[in-house]
C-alpha cells in the first residue's frame, strides 16, 4: 500500500522537476544530473512527508500489544484501522477486530509497513458505533 503512495509522490516530484526545468535553460548533462539527484533524494523526502502527514482517519495501522499467557509475555501485532488522525506521540482511536481501542502512535511506517500504534487500552465496540464505520 505504501509503495503505491511512494510512486504517486515520486511522479508528482518528477512532474514538478520537469515543470521547473521548462522555465530555465539547462544542458542535457545538467538535466540528467538533476533527474538522478531527484531520484536518489526522493525516498528521504517521502519519509519526511510521512512524518508531516502522520496517521489519517481510515489508514491501516499495525497495533502492537503485549499478551500474558502461561508461557510468559508475548508481543502481538495486528492490523487495525485508525478512527482519528494523529502524529507520532499522539493518542488515537483504532478499530481492532470489533473492538474500539486507544493507542499511541509510535512510528509513521515506511515504504512497506503501515504506521505502528502501541495499544493503551480497548473496549468492546457498541453495535450502533459499528454501523457508522
Amino acid at each position: 500500500m505504501r509503495v503505491v503512495d511512494f510512486l504517486k509522490f515520486y511522479l508528482v516530484l518528477i512532474t514538478l522537476l520537469f515543470l521547473g526545468m521548462s522555465f530555465f535553460s539547462f544542458s542535457t548533462e545538467q538535466k540528467v544530473l538533476l533527474f538522478l539527484i531527484t531520484s536518489l533524494v526522493s525516498p528521504s523526502l517521502f519519509k519526511e512527508f510521512l512524518k508531516l502527514r502522520g496517521v489519517r482517519r481510515g489508514d491501516l495501522v499495525l497495533v502492537s500489544y503485549s499478551h500474558k499467557n502461561e508461557l510468559g509475555t508475548l508481543l502481538q501485532k495486528e492490523l487495525g484501522r485508525a478512527l482519528t488522525s494523529g502524529k507520532v506521540g499522539d493518542v488515537i482511536e483504532v478499530e481492532l477486530v470489533g473492538r474500539l481501542a486507544k493507542g499511541e502512535v509510535r512510528s509513521v511506517g515506511g515504504f512497506i509497513f503501515p504506521p505502528e500504534v502501541s495499544l493503551l487500552y480497548y473496549e468492546e465496540m457498541p453495535t450502533t458505533r459499528r454501523r457508522e464505520l
